[in-house]
């Protein structure tokens, strides 16, 4: 990550706050936040800020409004990334409420560690205008589940390859989800199949073959991808 950061934190909860906010403390970051969505939306308008954290469902703007807003042609921070954090139950219809630009969206059950680590990816690719595919992996370890988070740099119908996150070995099994730049969510479970070879590829990373969806996955997936090909 290089050069000065700004990151604006919108109607977060003190225990929230206080929960992800050490792993946002270095010196090249700075953390405002603000208690209601029509205040972030003046100071975005007249501050560059390149991550947006927030929370969902706002308490004054709907998600969309807010979000037109901030991205809107006379604000200063139109390019920035967006997070929102949620209650596992609602993950799906926050997913839906944004269109373009990088953002991921998190449950409280995802340890700060977890969304410090993804704030960081999005901090390295903001300002963007154009949307970036971002994947979260929870992969079974003995006892315990592990989220990583990262970028799908190549989508297909059939399976993706995925960068920027710890190497996964060939034939680990993990359940997938993540979110078209339409704002479609697809979910399922997937398979390690090969490692990526660096000199062609120009990555490191790892691809998976996507084994079962949830839901109408498959076919909004397929869909996005006859589109993306046209």
């Amino acid at each position: 990550m290089s050069g000065h950061k700004r990151i604006l934190a919108v109607a977060l909860d003190t225990e929230t706050f206080e929960r992800i906010g050490p792993v946002l403390k270095r010196s090249s970051l700075s953390v405002e936040a603000v208690s209601l969505a029509a205040e972030a939306v003046q100071v975005a308008h007249r501050t560059c800020f390149h991550l947006v954290i927030c929370r969902y469902p706002l308490p004054d703007l709907k998600l969309r409004e807010f979000v037109a807003a901030i991205r809107s042609s006379g604000s200063a921070s139109r390019g920035s990334s967006l997070m929102l954090l949620t209650i596992p139950e609602m993950m799906t219809e926050a997913s839906a409420g944004v269109e373009g630009g990088p953002f991921l969206v998190f449950s409280g059950q995802d340890r700060a560690g977890v969304i410090g680590h993804a704030a960081a990816r999005l901090l390295e690719v903001a300002p963007r205008h154009a949307p970036r595919i971002t994947a979260r992996l929870r992969v079974s370890l003995e006892e315990t589940t592990e989220t990583l988070v990262g970028w799908v740099v190549n989508l297909s119908a059939t399976g993706m390859l995925i960068t920027d996150t710890p190497m996964l070995p060939i034939g680990r099994r993990c359940q997938f989800d993540f979110t078209l730049p339409g704002g479609d969510t697809v979910r399922g479970s997937a398979e390690v199949v090969r490692h990526a070879a660096p000199r062609r590829e120009k990555v490191t990373g790892f691809a998976v073959r996507f084994v079962e969806f949830e839901g109408d996955g498959r076919e909004l997936l397929e869909a996005w991808c006859e589109a993306d090909q046209s």
